[in-house]
């Protein structure tokens, strides 16, 4: 009998293992969307601004949705003229750099922490 209470407890406690795994996924994944919102606002009131700035003097009698997408515009305009074969050649090796120092898992269960604080606290707002 006391080898099957012992199993018994053992599955129990993988039961509630699994539980909180599953609750800490949950709360990751409220935490993305509430970061994914975030700077969805940020981008959208960035394009907003860029396009306000371009269309200076008709900006007052634009829409909203065109603002944006002359901001749009202005972006993909500015980062093309950015694009030299230096300053490719100078981010090529950023990355490299980043990659070489990268510590994956570490960085990985990083994120998943802040996702996870961020889930709480989007599920107790």
């Amino acid at each position: 009998m006391g080898e099957l209470k012992q199993v018994s407890e053992q599955q129990q406690g993988l039961v509630e293992r699994v539980k909180s795994l599953g609750e800490q996924v949950y709360l990751a994944n409220l935490g993305l969307v509430a970061k994914a919102e975030e700077e969805g606002k940020k981008q959208y009131e960035r394009l907003i601004a860029v396009g306000t700035e371009a269309r200076a003097e008709k900006a007052a009698e634009t829409p909203k949705p065109l603002l944006v997408v002359a901001g749009l515009v202005q972006v993909l305009i500015d980062e093309a003229d950015k694009l030299t074969a230096e300053h490719i050649k100078q981010q090529v090796e950023s990355v490299k750099l980043k990659l070489t120092g990268l510590k994956v898992v570490e960085e990985g269960q990083k994120l998943f922490d802040e996702l996870v604080a961020a889930g709480e606290k989007r599920k107790a707002a």
